[in-house]
């Protein structure tokens, strides 16, 4: 190549510091993946994706000597299907800065490679709760068939958090809980809240014990999991903040993954070298939306 310099290439030790960056992303920013089960078994080529879902549990009965009529456990059942989108990102380095990792015998900056990984993954976790209805993907938060409740008015007359007792709270999460653990086979072993409400239980449980809500319930047992992010924000009837409590069980809720973030070769146009990243997902893939309830107004 005419005019070839070496100090105009991005270096494999270049592109390694990157790539130790990216796929390694830290735990709080894949927060969806933290809960819920990924499914990775389908081609990275597929453009749609089909699962059942079912809006009720089926039921058995006793049969009668030479009765046929079985009861379907499926006749509850409907076939969704679901796009699957790509999200990309890229990071940008110019020939000078290239120049002056060479001359310092360092790495380019891995930082504009954890910025290009944080809005991966900010992306990602948006898909998993909200969904997009441009591209017709739901989302946890607002998929078809979840339960949904709006939470009591304690003794202020109010129904947020921040204006309860500890055992109001206690109360709300109870109720949710209950609704889940009531649908055979299920347990509501997760509990997603905003940060908010992460911090409401951090308040005393009653005056006649020292714990606050957060140890009581853990004391209880109720909960494997108990996560708080900012995505459930706003997201209740008329804009209020909520909560969820689920059973997060594959056989109710799987996170569609059928990429991975991958690094795509590096595309040169003077004087900067772009380093493309991609993701393909479906979101949420909900299959038993009943064991999912989203407490609202809190």
């Amino acid at each position: 190549m005419t005019g070839f310099r070496e100090d105009m290439l991005i270096r494999p030790q270049d592109l390694e510091a990157i790539d130790n960056v990216v796929y390694e992303p830290k735990k709080e920013e894949l927060i969806g993946r933290t809960l819920f089960s990924v499914k990775s078994d389908v081609p990275a080529a597929a453009e749609v994706y089909g699962y059942d879902v079912i809006t009720r549990s089926g039921s058995a009965k006793i049969l009668a000597p030479g009765a046929d009529d079985v009861p379907l456990v499926d006749a509850d059942k409907r076939r969704h299907k679901v796009d699957i989108y790509s999200i990309a990102n890229a990071i940008r380095y110019s020939i000078q800065e290239l120049r002056q990792a060479q001359m310092a015998g360092i790495p380019v900056d891995s930082a504009k490679a954890e910025i290009a990984r944080r809005a991966m993954a900010e992306k990602e976790n948006r898909l998993i709760w909200h969904g997009d209805a441009k591209y017709d993907m739901p989302g946890v938060l607002n998929a078809e068939g979840i339960q949904t409740v709006a939470v009591d008015a304690g003794a202020s007359a109010q129904t947020e958090w921040a204006e309860k007792t500890g055992k109001e709270i206690v109360a709300d999460l109870r109720k949710a809980r209950s609704l889940v653990n009531r649908l055979p086979g299920h347990n509501a072993n997760t509990l997603v809240l905003t940060p908010a409400g992460m911090e409401a239980l951090e308040m005393e449980y009653n005056a006649n014990t020292d714990k606050t809500v957060l140890e009581f319930i853990r004391s209880q047992n109720w909960f494997s999991n108990i996560v708080a992010t900012s995505d459930l924000e706003g997201q209740g009837v008329g804009g209020t903040d909520c909560f969820l409590v689920l059973d997060n069980s594959p056989s109710v809720i799987q996170i569609l993954i059928t990429m991975d973030i991958y690094r795509h070769p590096t595309e040169y146009k003077f004087p900067n070298y772009k380093v493309p990243f991609e993701e393909r997902l479906g979101g949420a893939v909900v299959r038993y939306p009943m064991a999912i309830v989203r407490g609202d107004g809190i």
